[in-house]
C-alpha cells in the first residue's frame, strides 16, 4: 500500500487536491493536511492490483471512501464478449474465391466419375 496525495471522491471518480487552495479568506500554498482534511479533502491509498485473475476475468479498480481516508480496491469481473466483426470487403471476396476454387475442382471430379461410369457402360 501507498500514499501519495489526499483528494476527494467525486462521483466515482479521485479528484487530486489544489496545490493553492482559499482557506477562510487565505490563499494557501501547498496547504498541509489539516488544512485539506477540513477542506473535503483524504489521504489515498493505492493498492496493488491482485495477479490471481483466471483465464476470462480481470481486475477493475474502484474507490472506497471512509471518514479518515480514501483506498483503492480491487474487484474481480469476467472480460466482455466481442461480437465477432463482420468480414471485410477483401475477406469476403477472398472467401468467394476459395470457394469457387473448391467448387470448380469439386465439378471437375463429378464430370470424370461420369465420363468413368459412361465410358464403363459399353
Amino acid at each position: 500500500m501507498l500514499r501519495t496525495q489526499n483528494a476527494k471522491l467525486m462521483s466515482g471518480t479521485l479528484r487530486s487536491a489544489l496545490k493553492t487552495v482559499n482557506y477562510n479568506g487565505k490563499l494557501i500554498f501547498n496547504p498541509p493536511e489539516d488544512v485539506l482534511l477540513d477542506m473535503g479533502y483524504f489521504p489515498v491509498t493505492y493498492t496493488d492490483m491482485p495477479t490471481d485473475a483466471s483465464t476470462g476475468q480481470h481486475y477493475e479498480s474502484h474507490w472506497e471512501q471512509t471518514d479518515t481516508e480514501i483506498t483503492q480496491v480491487w474487484k474481480l469481473v469476467d472480460d466482455p464478449i466481442y461480437p465477432t466483426p463482420e468480414p471485410t470487403p477483401e475477406e469476403r471476396i477472398s472467401n468467394l474465391e476459395t470457394t469457387t476454387d473448391e467448387l470448380k475442382s469439386t465439378s471437375d471430379d463429378i464430370i470424370l466419375m461420369m465420363a468413368d461410369l459412361i465410358g464403363g457402360q459399353e
